[in-house]
């Protein structure tokens, strides 16, 4: 496998405080890489930050390279080349993620637009397919409704099928399953691990389903309070976690007995 994103002492600063610290890693091609961590750990930032995407005030200072393409440093003009096509986002809120004025059908068919020469034709294609894979035209979904006439679930469907659309190296998926009933979930995990199979199309999943990230990922890096505390192979991690908060949330997600009762986890210090 080859290395496609490379990412290096990210730090990420908010208008009050500093919010990611000092995170690293790599993704190869054809790699499943799950970051996971509690509410508030810096999953869904650490993500916005690779994608180009952080609110105004906030300030990214390290490297994100994709392949030799340096991505810290890139105007918006050029980020905009690359997000659709070479990098998939399915952002974590679908309820607000898409245009309410706009059929879904269009807004799917907008990512073919902005970075391919296909013809009106061949996007209608493509769009009905995309449409297929996802599930929506076996739910009855037309390419015609707008957003508010689908449900949840349904709505991450379409934030998944615009992130797929250009076949991108890299999906940043973030909580992306959290909409799905167990079916849809398990139909979505297909179709994404095959696109790695085939296509070598690398992922970013950020999940809080500690099952999930057993089942498909091939390595996990684990967050708290904007740092990373443990990473490695999801083998290594799961049977053998080293840091004090991994155990603790893996007890806690995975392996506690049935009427155990719940205990809140400690305090764990991080970088300051």
């Amino acid at each position: 496998m080859s290395s496609l994103l490379h990412v290096r002492n990210l730090n990420i600063q908010s208008p009050e405080r500093l919010t990611l610290h000092d995170v690293s890693f790599t993704l190869e091609a054809g790699q499943i890489l799950a970051i996971t961590g509690e509410s508030g750990s810096g999953k869904s930032t650490l993500a916005l930050g690779v994608a180009g995407l952080l609110p105004p005030g906030f300030q990214a200072h390290g490297s994100i390279r994709l392949e030799e393409t340096e991505l810290s440093t890139l105007s918006e003009q050029d980020w905009c080349r690359i997000r659709g096509k070479r990098l998939g986002m399915v952002f974590q809120e679908p309820m607000t993620a898409l245009n309410p004025t706009r059929r879904i059908g269009t807004q799917i068919g907008d990512t073919f637009r902005l970075h391919t020469t296909l013809s009106r034709r061949e996007i209608d294609t493509k769009t009905r397919t995309l449409m297929e894979q996802i599930g929506l035209s076996e739910a009855g979904v037309s390419e015609r409704a707008y957003p508010h006439q689908l449900s949840g679930g349904q709505r991450q469907r379409v934030l998944l099928a615009m992130a797929l659309a250009c076949q991108p190296e890299i999906l940043i998926a973030d909580e992306f399953t959290t909409a799905l009933d167990a079916r849809t979930q398990a139909a979505m995990m297909t179709l994404v691990t095959h696109r790695c199979e085939t296509q070598g199309m690398a992922v970013l999943m950020i999940s809080h389903d500690l099952g999930l990230v057993r089942r498909h990922a091939d390595h996990v890096l684990v967050m708290k309070d904007g740092a990373c505390v443990e990473q490695g192979t999801t083998a290594s991690v799961f049977d053998a976690p080293h840091h004090p908060y991994t155990q603790a949330l893996l007890a806690m997600s995975l392996h506690g007995a049935a009427r155990t009762p719940l205990t809140p986890l400690p305090v764990f210090t991080t970088p300051s």
